[in-house]
Parts: C-alpha cells; sequence; structure tokens
C-alpha cells in the first residue's frame, strides 16, 4: 500500500510536465476508497496506484482547460461526492452524466453495483459540436481486466466533439487523436 501511495504521489508531480490547452478532457481517476469499504471487494489498490480525493482535486488541470471547455469524468457511485470536489477543484462545473451498465452483478452494501457514472462538466459553454443524441445508459458488458472501461464511451466523446484538443488523463494506452498521460502507458 506504501508503494502505491509512493507510486500515485510521483504520477501528481509529474502532471506538471503537461502543457498547452485543451478543450476536451476524458479521465478516469485513479480513486483512494480509504474506509468506504470497497477495498475489500474490489481491491483497487491491487492493481494500480491510488491518489486521495485532495491530491486528484489539486491537479493543475484548470491551467490546461480553454475557456471553454469539456470534462467527462468516470466515478463509481460510492465515489461520486469525491468526483465532484474533483469537478470544482478542476474549474468544471458539472452538467449532466452517462451510465454503464456493466450487465453482470458486482458487490455493493446496499445494492449490487453493476454501474459506473460517467460525468459531464464544462467550464465556459462547451456544448457538443455534433448534434447528436447518444442514450445515457451503455449497456456494454465489463472486460476481466480491473477498471477498463469500454471502448464505446470514448466513440462517444469524438462523435460529439470533433474540435480541438483533447487529453486523457490517467490513460493506460496511447489513442489516436489523443495526448495521453498516466503512469500506466507504456514506455516506449
Amino acid at each position: 500500500r506504501e508503494v502505491n501511495q509512493q507510486k500515485a504521489q510521483e504520477a501528481v508531480g509529474e502532471s506538471a510536465k503537461l502543457s498547452g490547452k485543451y478543450r476536451v478532457f476524458y479521465a478516469d481517476p485513479p480513486w483512494q476508497y480509504g474506509n468506504k469499504g470497497l477495498t475489500e471487494y474490489g481491491h483497487a489498490e491491487s492493481h494500480y496506484p491510488t491518489t486521495s480525493t485532495k491530491d486528484l482535486a489539486g491537479l493543475p488541470v484548470k491551467d490546461l482547460a480553454h475557456d471553454n471547455a469539456v470534462l467527462f469524468l468516470w466515478a463509481t457511485a460510492p465515489m461520486l461526492p469525491d468526483a465532484l470536489q474533483v469537478i470544482a477543484g478542476w474549474g468544471f462545473s458539472y452538467k449532466t452524466c452517462m451510465v454503464w451498465d456493466k450487465v453482470k452483478h458486482n458487490f455493493g452494501h446496499y445494492v449490487s453495483v453493476r454501474h459506473e457514472l460517467l460525468l459531464i462538466a464544462t467550464r465556459g459553454s462547451c456544448t457538443p459540436d455534433v448534434k447528436k443524441l447518444f442514450d445515457s445508459v451503455q449497456t456494454i458488458e465489463r472486460t476481466k481486466q480491473h477498471s477498463a472501461k469500454p471502448e464505446q464511451f470514448r466513440k462517444i466523446i469524438q462523435t460529439l466533439y470533433t474540435k480541438g484538443r483533447k487529453i486523457e488523463l490517467f490513460a493506460r494506452k496511447e489513442s489516436k487523436g489523443w495526448k495521453t498521460w498516466g503512469n500506466q502507458l507504456p514506455t516506449s
């Protein structure tokens, strides 16, 4: 756990190397569940270094954002209040969300939590470039890779936002048309 926390702190420090301005942000933060009880189920910290909400909210994302920008931020239901803090810390205002229905049941304290939320927030005015409506609930069976998100959501974002620079924070792989930043990216 201590090693993961050190790696998370190093990753936060690496964010200072980012530069330029971006219009579209896509982020899947390594949430630190702490005493929310989910570590016994999901064991996020055994898969990758996690980061505190305070450290996530303190990342200089607002310095990288155009005056008119959009953020797509992944959050689990227990982390929703924390995600709203991060959105505010990054200089965005929450607007709405999409839901990923993972199909198969998952553990939870009160209900079977088989979904994740893709929160949508803006800074200034950043309505989609393309007027196309997508269903707010996407039913896609999850993969075996811990915390991996379906590519369908990136495709929706790319369809809606065709203009401006895009960046994925906490990325696990390179993606064409996106600047990627994250400590799980393959090294070259």
